[in-house]
């Protein structure tokens, strides 16, 4: 039985936790050299920003340490920096990896990520399960077998979930492609900006071209028609 292997806990790795360990003390002096250095602010208000500082910084490699992906006998959970949230087996309705939209502006995320899906439609990350830390085959593969196992034998998919589940993923993906598109958008859009400073425009035209009116309808326009474009998109293969 897989359930047996329980109870399991995904944590950052050793090697990142240090590096995130070596930047914090190279930070921490940083942020506070200029505090110090400063003779106009009084003592007692330097004492309690640098304590405040420190303390700031304590609490990061506090939290990166505690926070992890964990799974008992009852539910999985991810204990975070503020909260912990708890999924009972009985209440999963999926678990995906699913590719992260972070690893194409970032080159040290991983590329896929893992999301428990609950009854009300939201999905929940499981930090530190993912194609940096694990191997996701088999650790995915694991965490499947052990829902089906604990899910208990009259489970069954709640078809008002799925819809949700679906509509949500809709509206990201919609978010991701208006955000995408608009930065695409961005570079012509600076070129029609431009456009008045070389060539001679009737004063009605010049207007239109304005910089305000470039960025401030251009983007905003592109975003909307190629989010809501994505999203009805989506709704028709739901």
């Amino acid at each position: 039985m897989s359930y047996e292997r329980l109870p399991l806990e995904y944590r950052m790795s050793s090697g990142r936790l240090r590096l995130l360990i070596t930047m914090i003390l190279l930070a921490t002096p940083a942020a506070l050299l200029p505090l110090l250095t400063i003779e106009e602010i009084p003592t007692g208000i330097r004492t309690v920003i640098s304590l405040a500082v420190v303390a700031l910084f304590g609490w990061l490699v506090y939290g990166s340490r505690r926070s992890a992906t964990t799974a008992d006998i009852k539910a999985i959970g991810v204990r975070g920096f503020f909260r912990r949230r708890r999924v009972a087996w009985e209440d999963i309705q999926d678990i995906r990896a699913e590719l992260n939209p972070a690893a194409a502006m970032q080159s040290a995320a991983p590329n896929y990520i893992t999301f428990v899906y609950g009854r009300d439609g939201r999905k929940l990350q499981l930090p530190y399960v993912d194609d940096q830390h694990v191997s996701m085959e088999r650790e995915m593969a694991l965490l499947l077998d052990i829902w089906t196992e604990l899910r208990g034998d009259d489970w069954a998919p709640d078809p008002q979930a799925a819809v949700r589940i679906d509509r949500r993923n809709a509206r990201q993906a919609a978010l991701l492609s208006g955000m995408s598109w608009a930065m695409l958008g961005f570079l012509p859009l600076v070129v029609i900006m431009l456009v008045p400073l070389f060539a001679d425009l009737p004063e009605g035209l010049e207007s239109v071209l304005s910089p305000w009116a470039v960025m401030g309808v251009g983007l905003p326009l592109i975003f909307a028609l190629t989010a809501l474009a994505s999203y009805r998109r989506s709704l028709r293969n739901i």
